[in-house]
């Protein structure tokens, strides 16, 4: 039964990849959630500026200002550098102290509000069932939100049918798996293997 519910999700959300539901799902959740999550991430971005410590990651808070406002639908977070050092660009490094500082203080002061923001719209998106691929994401983004420094984004690759959706979670898993051996970083991985995981977050909200 779990199964089924599992391929109806997945079914759905590559349905709402496809236009013009694509364009409904990116007008809804700006006109529901995406401008105000925009506008608290820029607030959030001007208070960091003004902190002065916390200034140089000002400018994540304003890409996260631009994730929220897509929703997680055309863009996605990725990290490929991950080494626990003092050198290098601690700003694609989420490994880094610094960045792990400047996470820490993010979580406890505004990160785990927006988290539970994005998860409460993917709860009520999910209701909408076209909005179940804006859930998905939104999910994804909640953990985003909670400990987002250290990470770029990218343009989020949209299967639009189902075959594409699980060649897209092979190509996921071969590559953490060549990683693993090659001692890269494990947490590479693109949005199809982040959407999995997604999938039963959200099949366990709708259930």
């Amino acid at each position: 039964m779990f199964g089924g519910v599992v391929r109806t999700v997945e079914e759905i959300y590559v349905w709402s990849n496809r236009d013009p539901w694509l364009t409904v799902r990116r007008v809804a959740w700006v006109v529901t959630f995406g401008w105000a999550l925009a506008l608290f991430y820029v607030l959030y971005a001007a208070a960091m500026l003004v902190s002065i410590v916390f200034a140089p990651f000002s400018w994540q808070a304003l890409r996260l200002a631009l994730l929220a406002l897509d929703g997680g639908i055309t863009l996605e977070p990725f990290s490929d550098y991950i080494v626990l050092s003092f050198e290098g660009p601690f700003w694609n490094n989420p490994a880094s102290p610094w960045t792990i500082a400047a996470n820490s203080v993010w979580a406890v002061l505004f990160g785990w509000q927006l988290a539970l923001a994005h998860l409460a719209a993917a709860l009520v998106h999910a209701l909408t069932i076209i909005g179940i691929g804006t859930a998905l994401t939104n999910v994804q983004l909640a953990l985003f939100a909670l400990w987002p420094f250290g990470r770029g984004l990218r343009r989020r690759q949209l299967p639009t049918t189902v075959a594409e959706l699980e060649q897209q979670r092979a190509a996921a898993a071969h590559d953490s798996h060549t990683a693993r051996l090659l001692g890269l970083d494990p947490l590479k991985a693109s949005g199809a293997s982040t959407a999995c995981t997604c999938y039963c977050c959200c099949v366990v909200m709708l259930l």
